[in-house]
């Protein structure tokens, strides 16, 4: 995921929960290339403007008040030409474990805390995020039964610093490369190469939410070059790691 250097100016702020995230985009040109998200099911929402939204190589038009939903590794891509304001929800799969009341609750305190402390116009488009919220409740995806890639895919998300190429990974899963990465990333959304950085990434996040230095999260997650892993936090993430640490807030209730 690519932002541009446009979006270096946006206002990002970021809401950080146990089990789910609020992501706020202000007046920013989006560049998110091709990515997928794995620890989320994501609902997103343009307060304002236009994008193209491409999800598993289908492309359509979104525009004002369009809210969408991206399931975990569905492979997608957002761009727009100009600036828009974008709103996502992003929710782990521990809060479908909720009972339903507890679910709805626990959306509706995270998006009106966000309209509330951002001062969001339009609650309607308010209220259809937390709509198509409580419409997938109860409709989380099954996992593959694929079950070799799928422990491939754990053991890069578990372990996402470790440096094994692909050849090493495809001889013991006892297929050729090419067979063992187009499996892969019908199971995972991306390459294993594009996975394993994305995945690298998630994890300082969270190192950096914890209040880990930044130097110290780029090494535990395989960076030994700090120039590198801002480049790549910057691609996937949208701001830097220093802006991403100034640009979280506590959670809404």
């Amino acid at each position: 995921m690519e932002m541009s250097k446009e979006n270096a100016r946006n206002r990002i702020l970021f809401y950080i929960s146990d089990n789910i995230e609020l992501v706020h985009i202000n007046d920013g040109i989006l560049r998110f290339e091709e990515h997928c998200h794995s620890a989320h099911t994501v609902v997103s929402v343009l307060l304002c403007g236009n994008a193209e939204l491409t999800v598993e190589g289908e492309k359509r038009k979104i525009s004002t008040g369009t809210v969408f939903f991206l399931l975990p590794y569905e492979n997608h891509s957002i761009i727009s030409e100009k600036a828009v304001d974008m709103v996502s929800l992003c929710i782990k799969k521990e809060a479908f474990s909720l009972d339903s009341e507890e679910y709805y609750r626990l959306v509706c305190s995270a998006v009106n805390g966000l309209w509330e402390a951002e001062g969001l116009p339009a609650p309607d488009i308010r209220n259809g995020i937390i709509e198509a919220a409580s419409a997938i409740y109860g409709s989380y995806p099954e996992d593959t039964d694929d079950d070799l890639l799928v422990r491939c895919r754990e053991e890069i998300e578990a372990d996402p610093g470790n440096d094994d190429d692909i050849d090493c990974l495809a001889d013991g899963s006892y297929m050729s490369k090419f067979h063992y990465i187009r499996r892969f990333r019908k199971i995972a959304g991306l390459t294993p190469n594009r996975f394993r950085i994305q995945n690298r990434i998630r994890k300082a996040q969270q190192m950096l939410r914890d209040g880990r230095p930044i130097t110290e999260a780029a090494l535990d997650v395989g960076f030994y070059d700090q120039s590198h892993f801002s480049k790549y936090f910057k691609r996937i993430v949208g701001v830097s790691p220093k802006e991403y640490i100034s640009s979280l807030r506590n959670f809404l209730q």
